[in-house]
């Protein structure tokens, strides 16, 4: 019984020490703004290796950018007239400037952190790229500006809300 207890008690400890992604890589976080992650297996040319984490981070970033203006450009429709159902792929104000915008913000993105992380037994390069809450509603007001919209000033509110993160259920 005693060497059952000890084996299982191994076992334990064994599969807590496996190596997984670190939380920065797992939940990339930055409050109120956008943060993507990703990894490349370790190919011996560092330079190449943080090129492709860093291009597969910003496009993590710019999935995140048109998602939120997705829910933004429903929100305005929304509040123009409650009655508006928003066309998938439909080119409203907001998803028209985003591109220009997005190129804009993806261009000057610089990884704020870059390290070499156990996954799986394998050494991978992983590359953060984040946009701060204050770049965020710099990007929006590009982004509205870019619009030629001008909501009041409650619905630009909410607006940032959506474009945020933070709008409320």
């Amino acid at each position: 019984m005693h060497s059952r207890f000890i084996a299982l008690a191994v076992a334990v400890l064994a599969a807590g020490c496996a190596s997984g992604p670190p939380e920065w890589v797992v939940s990339p976080e930055a409050e109120g703004g956008f943060a993507a992650t990703d990894c490349v297996r370790d190919s011996g040319k560092l330079s190449l290796d943080r090129q492709v984490a860093l291009a597969k981070a910003r496009a993590g970033i710019a999935k995140q950018f048109d998602q939120r203006v997705n829910a933004m450009d429903k929100a305005y429709a929304g509040a123009r007239d409650p009655n508006a159902a928003t066309q998938p792929g439909a080119a409203t104000p907001f998803a028209i400037a985003s591109r220009s915008v997005a190129e804009q913000m993806l261009s000057g993105l610089e990884p704020s952190r870059v390290e070499y992380v156990e996954i799986d037994d394998a050494r991978q390069l992983c590359a953060m790229v984040t946009v701060e809450a204050e770049q965020a509603r710099q990007l929006f007001d590009r982004l509205v500006q870019a619009s030629g919209e001008t909501p009041d000033d409650a619905t630009r509110e909410a607006l940032f809300g959506e474009f945020s993160g933070a709008a409320p259920p």
